[in-house]
């Protein structure tokens, strides 16, 4: 975002997410991110259509700047690693998004969530291949294979989330997980 719109519009987002961690999608107020962002409140309206425009547009950062990490971290380990190495990528990279992405993940974790449009099909994309990801090292025998890989993932989520929005460095608490699970 060099241009200077592209960073305005990065100012908009990042207050906007901002807003929404602190008040929820339904008391996010447009005049707060506005003057957040160093704007009037109608400025938002040259870069999003409406109030609702602008929340998805920071649920899809949200869940586009994680896949990013997420693709990172696996690119790194290379396409044949052990599952176990490419869970304990992932493990670390949901951390680091957690963390670095604070805003915007409380934004993404709200429980009134649109299971519609493109943030939807993000979250899916996303939770689906972290499934995946805890199906191989089950299937490995890494992890135990008696508990069902997207309830496995949902704990793992939970845990990084928690310790992650807590304030603990992401490393501490990718380290507490590898622990946990055995992952060396």
């Amino acid at each position: 975002m060099r241009t200077k719109g592209g960073r305005t519009r990065r100012r908009l987002l990042d207050a906007a997410a901002a807003e929404v961690a602190r008040n929820g999608r339904a008391g996010a107020s447009l005049s707060a991110i506005a003057a957040a962002a160093g704007l009037k409140a109608g400025s938002i309206y040259f870069h999003f259509e409406s109030r609702e425009r602008l929340i998805e547009a920071v649920l899809e950062e949200g869940l586009r700047a994680t896949l990013e990490r997420l693709d990172a971290a696996l690119a790194a380990e290379g396409d044949h690693a052990p599952p176990a190495a490419r869970l304990r990528a992932a493990i670390r990279a949901h951390a680091v998004a957690a963390h670095e992405l604070r805003d915007y993940t409380v934004a993404v974790l709200a429980p009134d969530f649109p299971d519609g449009g493109t943030a939807g099909a993000l979250r899916r994309d996303y939770v689906g291949r972290w499934a995946e990801l805890v199906a191989e090292a089950q299937s490995t025998g890494h992890l135990p294979d008696s508990v069902d890989p997207r309830l496995v993932r949902d704990l793992l989520f939970g845990a990084l989330n928690a310790v992650s929005l807590a304030g603990r460095p992401p490393a501490e608490a990718a380290s507490a997980v590898y622990a946990l699970l055995r992952l060396g």
